[in-house]
């Protein structure tokens, strides 16, 4: 069984020689590992043609592409049985693949994902923790388990997005060639949505289908100034005028698989324009979402910019016009903005910090995504192995890793 690690790339250069290292320092001859450069005009190119492995395959657009366009070329090069996909400032742990190579071969499921961890890349005067990780027990050596597809299906309709996590997911997740395809209007343009990640998501959501969380990470997702995320909430911050979330604005206008609702500088409205268009381009009408629940979700989420709320009203009441939930939006316009997180969801994230601790990331002067997974692995081992065989249990493995950690410096 070929697997097939994606990593869409953009003028991320000095990211990318890191995070393509994590995964071609698996140990595994039916790995596959695609980079989809989008027309860099750094010196991405010479980055991978230095790299001799056999594993690696390369491709380039001619032209500025979108995002959806450029994750859709990375798809169509590869030629694994399941893809997985990270960005050019992320990482995979070499160390751990193993056991997600045993979970997919076991179980053959439509898909797996994981939970994240994450690594601020230390450039000077972004973020306010960066240089470290942090790592959590309750997603380490955990349990394997099966979506609930009925229940995963409401709550994304109900716009409970915290209660729906975790989702299937391609990007820091796994999903087979043929689910991907089966589910496509065509199997040339598997994404077509603006924001890929979540149109597979939320196709599969609403597709249904057996798809397995594991609570173990086998990836780092990576922050900093080049990411497209960190780009949209910058902008949502600063007023719209970030330039990262400008050029994705422009290159989704220019591509042919536009959303049903227009564009803005939020993720908020990403994730509910993913979901319309989904419903709409893949004739789920029957699966009507709670509007006003979204529309509130939506103009809460821009509650510190008012030139953002806005913005994003006009395109509400245009959508909600043409979808016959006028009501609904003047509902929701009324109503108190809710604030970012409810009281239950605070409590778990100080309890999750309490069963958790951070280190740095620093390895002999090198402080990278890299580093990052090495660091990682060093400290998770081999337990999780001895967890899926039965010969350990959670806790004990989890014991271990943190005195493992003792010999990184540990942080706030």
């Amino acid at each position: 069984m070929k697997i097939s690690i994606v990593i869409p790339t953009r003028e991320r250069a000095e990211y990318l020689k890191y995070s393509l290292q994590t995964a071609l320092q698996i140990e595994d001859p039916n790995l596959e590992v695609v980079v989809s450069n989008n027309a860099s005009q750094d010196d991405t190119a010479d980055i991978v043609a230095a790299i001799n492995d056999t594993r690696l395959k390369y491709v380039e657009t001619t032209k500025r592409v979108s995002m959806r366009e450029n994750f859709n070329r990375a798809f169509m090069a590869s030629s694994g049985d399941y893809i997985l996909f990270f960005g050019d400032d992320d990482g995979i742990l070499p160390g751990q693949f193993k056991y997600l190579r045993s979970l997919l071969e076991t179980h053959k499921p439509d898909g797996i994902s994981w939970g994240r961890r994450t690594y601020g890349w230390p450039v000077p005067g972004y973020g306010k923790k960066t240089g470290g990780i942090r790592l959590h027990r309750n997603n380490s050596f955990g349990s394997v388990y099966e979506y609930e597809a009925e229940k995963s299906r409401n709550d994304l309709l109900a716009c409970k997005l915290s209660d729906m996590m975790p989702i299937p997911e391609i990007y820091h997740g796994c999903i087979s060639r043929n689910f991907l395809i089966s589910t496509s209007l065509d199997p040339k343009n598997v994404f077509d949505t603006a924001i890929p990640d979540y149109c597979i998501a939320y196709r599969a959501i609403l597709h249904g289908g057996r798809f397995l969380h594991v609570n173990h990470g086998f990836s780092v997702n990576g922050y900093s100034p080049a990411s497209t995320g960190g780009g949209q909430s910058s902008s949502a911050k600063k007023g719209g005028d970030d330039k990262t979330s400008k050029l994705f604005a422009e290159e989704n206008e220019a591509d042919p698989f536009s959303d049903v609702v227009e564009y803005a500088s939020s993720v908020a409205l990403a994730f509910f324009s993913t979901l319309e268009t989904v419903r709409s381009r893949y004739d789920l009408t029957e699966f009507r979402p709670n509007y006003f629940a979204w529309y509130h979700y939506v103009l809460s989420s821009a509650r510190n910019n008012t030139t953002l709320r806005a913005e994003l009203s006009v395109i509400l009441k245009a959508y909600a016009e043409k979808s016959g939930s006028t009501a609904e939006l003047n509902q929701a316009i009324e109503m108190p903005l809710q604030a970012k997180r409810t009281k239950t969801e605070r409590i778990e994230k100080v309890k999750s910090i309490l069963q958790s601790f951070r280190v740095s990331t620093e390895i002999d002067g090198e402080n990278t995504i890299l580093s990052a997974a090495n660091v990682v692995d060093r400290i998770l081992g081999d337990n999780f192995g001895q967890v899926l065989d039965g010969n350990q249990t959670a806790r004990a493995a989890w014991r271990e890793a943190k005195s493992r950690s003792r010999q990184f410096v540990r942080e706030l």
